[in-house]
Order: C-alpha cells, then structure tokens, then sequence
C-alpha cells in the first residue's frame, strides 16, 4: 500500500546553533503524581501534542534526554511539526532507531479527523483545555473560529475547572460518536487522520492511526476502537518486527482491534 506524500523528519539538534525562533519544550513523558483521594498513584501524560495543535507551523527543540529522545522524535512525527532533538549521549541511539523507523514508514499527508472545534483564544486556560482533551483522547482542531463542519464546537473557555468543561465536551460528542477510543490504558493517546483512497474507489476512505505511548513502559492490551468499517489494516510498530493485531472485527458502526505490545509508537494504516 503506497499512501502519498512525504511526512516531515525529526532532526538532532547536536552542536549546531539554536535555530532562530525556535520554540523550546521540555520532553514527553509520565509524571507519576499521588492522588490525594486514594492510597495510589495516578499518570500524569506530560504531552506537547496540544502545542503542536496550536502552531503546527512553528519549529520546535525538544529537550529530551536518555530513551526520551525515542518518545519525542515519534510525537513530532506523529503530528507533522518539524522539530529538532536536543539529546543527550544515551540518547543518539534510541533517537537513531526511531528514525529508522519512522523512516520505514508508507508515506502519508492525511488531514486530521477530529470531532471538536477549539477556538483558541491563546491564554493559558485554553492550553490547559487542549492538554486535557489530548490526554482523554477526544479529538479536536484549534482555529480562530467556530467550524461549521463540526457538531461541537468549544467558543469559550471556563476559566474555572478544565476537567469539568472538558467532560461536558465528552457528554456533548457522546462515546458513540467519538472517533477513537482507547481502553486499557491512562498513558497511552492517539492522532488519527484520514482522506480519500488511494486505491482509485471513488468514495473509498482510508485513516492513519498515530499512538503514542508516554509511559517508559510496554503497555499489552491495548484496546482500540475506530468509528467506521475499515476491513484492511497494515501495522507498524516500533520494536515488534512483524506485528500483528489481535481479535481485529470491522462492521458498520466501527473497527476494533488490540494491539499486544505497544513500546513508544505505532502506526496503523486503516482501509476499506
């Protein structure tokens, strides 16, 4: 399956200047937070994939150290932002195999399917919103206006609690109409993107699902659930050779799938 369109390469910084008007980030990761209702912990995904939302045509330097560099060359990747790896000395050869994968990837340039509007007044709390619908895996596009092409559309932000205003978008969407579900996992979020069929059936549909696993961890079992009959899959995953999906069914309402063993990043072509 050759999906059109060449995706945009992360690069090491290495000793090279700082390239002007690039925008400084701190690492993708897990910051293992207590909870103070309950004698355990709880994840907290420390994402940049609300800021590539926000400025998709900004250049971005990621400081990201050790296997972390892994984890941010495939999150910029996943969201087609061009950015350059600040890594340290362990990590030019996670940064380097990851390359190598995402370099063994079909090509792809597929617009991002969402199901909410955020019209991004550019403070603070509307950034904290948007991490928060990245984090829950509700799908969504920054603009400077409502789209009218979407049944939700978020035009003021709560300047009280975020968490609430964003389980009142979930209940707006509804799950049923959601256009990915993850079960299984706290730590683990996905892009998805979608366009017409390369394969020349008129009205055909294809989607690229990104998942980006922010923990350090493998996670095994993760459940997934895509709206829409989508019977073909090509799966990528970073470091199973060969991966397959398990207890895979497709039908008219949705596709749903696990993946097995899911280390930073995969890729899922998805097509009728």
């Amino acid at each position: 399956m050759l999906w059109l369109a060449a995706a945009v390469l992360p690069s090491l910084l290495g000793t090279q200047p700082v390239p002007e008007g690039c925008v400084a980030l701190a690492a993708p990761r897990v910051d293992m937070k207590a909870n103070v209702a309950r004698a355990t912990s709880s994840p907290w995904v420390e994402a940049n994939a609300w800021r590539f939302v926000r400025a998709p045509d900004k250049t971005f330097c990621i400081d990201a150290p050790g296997k972390l560099s892994a984890l941010a060359a495939a999150e910029a990747f996943a969201y087609g932002v061009a950015a350059f790896i600040n890594a340290s000395a362990e990590g030019l050869e996670p940064f380097r195999a990851m390359l190598t994968f995402l370099r063994s990837l079909p090509q792809a340039d597929l617009p991002a399917m969402v199901n909410i509007g955020v019209v991004d007044d550019g403070t603070v709390q509307a950034g904290e919103l948007m991490n928060l619908l990245s984090r829950r895996n509700l799908l969504y596009r920054a603009g400077r206006s409502p789209d009218a092409q979407l049944r939700v559309n978020v035009t003021r932000i709560d300047a009280g609690d975020p968490n609430a205003q964003a389980y009142q978008i979930r209940q707006q969407v509804g799950d049923d109409n959601r256009l990915l579900r993850l079960y299984g996992s706290e730590v683990v979020a996905g892009r998805l993107t979608g366009g017409k069929s390369g394969n020349g059936v008129a009205g055909g549909q294809r989607v690229r699902l990104h998942l980006l696993n922010y923990s350090q961890r493998v996670v095994t079992g993760l459940r997934v659930r895509v709206l829409g009959n989508y019977p073909r899959a090509d799966v990528h995953i970073y470091g199973v050779p060969e991966a397959r999906l398990m207890d895979f069914s497709s039908n008219a309402e949705a596709t749903e799938f696990t993946v097995v063993n899911l280390h930073e990043y995969a890729v899922i072509d998805l097509d009728k």
